[in-house]
């Protein structure tokens, strides 16, 4: 009998040791790389927890080495973690990363005039709702002397077609008409820019139709179109500097832009060269947004609560 009684006592106390195992770990920052300290560690449905210290280490005793860790911290993806046998571990947390353009459902109109060229012009960009991840963009824009010189542009930019909290890319094709007193172009481009941070990287192919008037000759050429870009934040102001460039067969295609966008106007100085050809162009104009029948329904609801 005592025997018994002895051989239960041991079998109990092997039971309560087994199911209190201590089982270490570091919870790292996807962001920096660095220790996380005061992320949340609990075994998963239940009430057992703690926080990681000052250097993202942890120590949480649990049941099973089997169990799993819900691990969480705020600005973070939180993290479910099968222990799978091991007392010591490693993850890491990704930024919960939540981005807003603000640049779907709205239309500008711009007044354009040309330095040394077309001295009167205007511009109109439409921005669709959202669909998918990106927004769609489309613009039309023309400038004249009101005589024989002309210069039309068009664009439809696909703008953050894919993003996360580091990156973006667009997906852009541009359209540019020149009607000059020694030639006559239109220029087809498809670009892709990649943004990264306040940084932008312009790859794309870009083709020309050359039409020499004092020669009556026309080539039709085509080019690897590539450029740079980057972001100016101020609190006032935010200024987007880009500047591009397609090398053809003995011409050389430039278009630089600085836009400056305000609580009230965006302003913008473009610059464009071809052969003889080139502008100084000053624009000025305002974002106006827009609501969709629906949206329009829930907006009047809202208000009325």
């Amino acid at each position: 009998m005592n025997r018994l009684l002895t051989l239960l006592f041991f079998l109990f106390i092997a039971q309560i040791c087994n199911a209190q195992i201590e089982i270490t770990g570091t919870v790292i920052s996807g962001e920096d790389g660095l220790g996380l300290p005061g992320a949340k560690v609990v075994e998963f449905g239940t009430q057992n927890g703690t926080t990681t210290n000052l250097d993202g280490n942890f120590r949480l005793t649990v049941n099973d080495l089997n169990a799993t860790l819900e691990i969480s911290f705020v600005g973070f993806i939180t993290k479910q973690l099968e222990l799978k046998g091991q007392d010591s571990i490693s993850t890491t947390l990704k930024v919960d990363c939540n981005r807003d353009f603000f640049d779907s459902q709205s239309v500008s109109i711009y007044a354009l005039s040309g330095i040394i060229n077309n001295p009167i012009g205007g511009q109109v960009d439409f921005a669709f709702p959202n669909f998918s991840s990106g927004t769609l963009i489309t613009g039309f824009s023309l400038q004249s002397d009101l005589n024989d010189k002309r210069f039309i542009k068009g664009k439809l930019e696909y703008k953050h077609f894919i993003f996360n909290c580091d990156f973006d890319f667009d997906l852009n094709w541009y359209y540019r008409r020149v009607n000059f007193t020694e030639f006559r172009s239109s220029t087809n481009s498809f670009e892709t820019n990649f943004n990264y941070g306040n940084l932008r990287l312009t790859a794309g192919y870009s083709n020309l139709n050359f039409e020499n008037k004092l020669s009556s000759t026309t080539e039709n050429l085509s080019a690897p179109l590539i450029g740079l870009g980057t972001w100016i934040n101020t609190v006032s102001v935010q200024t987007l500097l880009t500047g591009k460039a397609a090398f053809y067969n003995g011409r050389t295609e430039i278009v630089g832009q600085a836009t400056f966008f305000t609580k009230h106007v965006e302003l913008f100085v473009n610059f464009y060269q071809l052969d003889s050809f080139s502008e100084l162009t000053i624009g000025i104009g305002k974002e106006f947004g827009y609501w969709l029948k629906s949206q329009k329904h829930f907006k009047k609801q809202y208000k009325n609560r």
